[in-house]
């Protein structure tokens, strides 16, 4: 049986990178330090499926849904072409809206003895209202940094693995967007690493005092041999498309 695959659009990277695409049902994790295009590289992927006909659902929990739109604007995104294929859920005011949602709802209920577990209860639900509603195949949850501090994670090694294993039986294409951890994190600051089906890493390389060139490296995607090597990453006319670093 031929396996499905999700293409990035990103010209190149599809091609020579992943040579076909991303695996359907895999969990990519994209990370890189601040200012790397993080973002972008995600609402582009769901952007550019969606004017296919593939339905996405782009979840902010750092920046409002206006300030998101205001930053698609000035990429040269129309987002009023897809907004019916990928709506955006605002979780910007983190804990505060989700405990409103828990107090429309009602108490904590005995599965959920935790104001985390509730949290994260609420969490799933809205989801999976939208995924039953929507149906969509793509989702990117910008960032899992901010996911995490929602949570208050009691045990991060175990909150990790189940959410990795709720996001695979979402059956949806899935997309964390993290920064990079710092050099001195813990071991288990690592764990969605280990847990990721995939992991493109994003960074700015100094080519001189004062120049910086992106550059994009897929580090890991089961079922694909894919080309690990540092490719610069480039975006011109509202068009991502990776070219041969040369050091």
């Amino acid at each position: 049986m031929t396996r499905a695959f999700v293409k990035t659009h990103i010209r190149g990277f599809d091609e020579d990178v992943l040579r076909g695409g991303i695996p359907q049902g895999h969990v990519v994790l994209i990370r890189g330090a601040s200012g790397t295009m993080k973002s972008s590289l995600a609402y582009y992927v769901l952007y550019h499926n969606a004017l296919e006909g593939t339905p996405g659902l782009y979840v902010t929990l750092e920046q409002s849904a206006g300030g998101l739109l205001e930053h698609i604007a000035s990429l040269g995104l129309k987002a009023t072409s897809v907004s019916d294929a990928l709506p955006i859920l605002d979780l910007s005011r983190g804990r505060e809206y989700l405990e409103e949602m828990i107090a429309k709802v009602g108490a904590l209920s005995p599965e959920t003895a935790t104001p985390g577990e509730a949290l994260l209860a609420v969490l799933k639900g809205k989801i999976l209202e939208l995924r039953k509603k929507r149906d969509f195949r793509l989702l990117a949850i910008d960032s899992w940094d901010a996911l995490e501090l929602i949570l208050e994670f009691a045990d991060r090694r175990a909150e990790t693995f189940g959410w990795f294993e709720w996001l695979r039986d979402l059956g949806v294409t899935s997309f964390l967007i993290s920064e990079e951890p710092a050099l001195e994190a813990p071991p288990t600051a690592l764990e969605e690493e280990f847990l990721a089906d995939g992991i493109i890493h994003l960074r700015l390389e100094p080519i001189s005092e004062t120049a910086f060139q992106r550059r994009v490296q897929c580090a890991k995607m089961r079922s694909v041999n894919q080309n690990s090597d540092d490719h610069t990453l480039l975006f011109e006319n509202g068009r991502f498309e990776v070219a041969r670093a040369i050091g």
